[in-house]
């Protein structure tokens, strides 16, 4: 049986309650997002083409359970209450575009969905939340060490689906655009203090959540995110053509400005990427 810790820090003093609504928000989501995971590594176990690749899926699906946890006592040592179950759409939403792109034998798009775009969003918020010049010593250890397991995950991921790539580049870049126009929405909708329905099941006013209590503001995590889903992509070696496009098309995204988006590439603004080649070569009229 494995054994699960919060590590233990030099008492900091007391922040004011505004900064622990503001963590049982973010850490609930956390939770959210590592129990999607799970169900998600553990639906893709099916379609994993080797053994040893099937036992690393569930490696990573035992490794989210433990964030689970360590999150959960986190909140318990600090006195913040988390939920820990799935309450946004956003993260059932996703769930749900995972599970057909399963039903589909699509293991590109699964891959792309779990290891690089959810992946990248959760590398952004344990970088955030591991900022000790910003939040407490205790959230700060914690984070930076599920940070660790998550990047060790991207690199599971980008790995994999370089291996795919050098099989069939057209039909993995056709699953990116697939991906990509249905989970990017949903979770940068989630950069935000804003909710459907956690901040009742927190018993918090999200009128009152301010990033300000960590030293962060909202422009300048959609900007860190903007700019580690890039750095992912690029670290596959998706063709600049696509990406280029798909990162033009979230102008489109009523969370996004556009000075934002005039961090990415050149020529990011020319048209958006519906189709992937191949789905183009073959007359598709509507792929988004």
């Amino acid at each position: 049986m494995t054994t699960v810790s919060v590590p233990e820090t030099a008492a900091a003093p007391q922040r004011e309650r505004g900064y622990y609504n503001l963590l049982s928000y973010i850490v609930s989501n956390a939770i959210a997002g590592e129990i999607m995971a799970i169900e998600n590594y553990s639906e893709m176990v099916q379609l994993m083409p080797t053994t040893e690749e099937k036992i690393e899926t569930v490696h990573q699906a035992k490794e989210e359970c433990k964030h689970i946890l360590l999150l959960s006592k986190l909140g318990h040592k600090l006195d913040f209450g988390v939920q820990k179950r799935i309450v946004e759409p956003q993260w059932n939403n996703i769930r749900k575009h995972f599970s057909t792109a399963v039903g589909k034998g699509d293991l590109a798009a699964c891959l792309i969905t779990q290891d690089l775009m959810t992946e990248t969003m959760a590398i952004m918020l344990y970088k955030t939340l591991g900022r000790q010049e910003d939040t407490d010593p205790t959230t700060a250890q914690l984070a930076t060490n599920i940070l660790a397991d998550e990047l060790e995950h991207l690199g599971i991921g980008i790995a994999r689906i370089k291996k795919l790539l050098a099989k069939d580049a057209d039909g993995v870049h056709d699953s990116l655009v697939w991906a990509h126009h249905r989970v990017m929405p949903e979770l940068f909708s989630m950069i935000s203090t804003s909710c459907h329905f956690l901040c009742d099941e927190l018993n918090v006013d999200c009128g009152s959540l301010s990033l300000g209590e960590i030293r962060n503001d909202i422009e300048s995590l959609r900007v860190q995110a903007l700019e580690q889903y890039i750095d992912t992509l690029d670290k596959v070696g998706f063709e600049a053509t696509v990406t280029n496009a798909l990162i033009a098309s979230m102008a489109s995204y009523r969370e996004m400005d556009r000075h934002v988006l005039g961090l990415s590439r050149a020529g990011g603004g020319e048209g958006v990427a519906c189709c992937g080649p191949a789905a183009a070569q073959n007359g598709a009229k509507s792929c988004c």
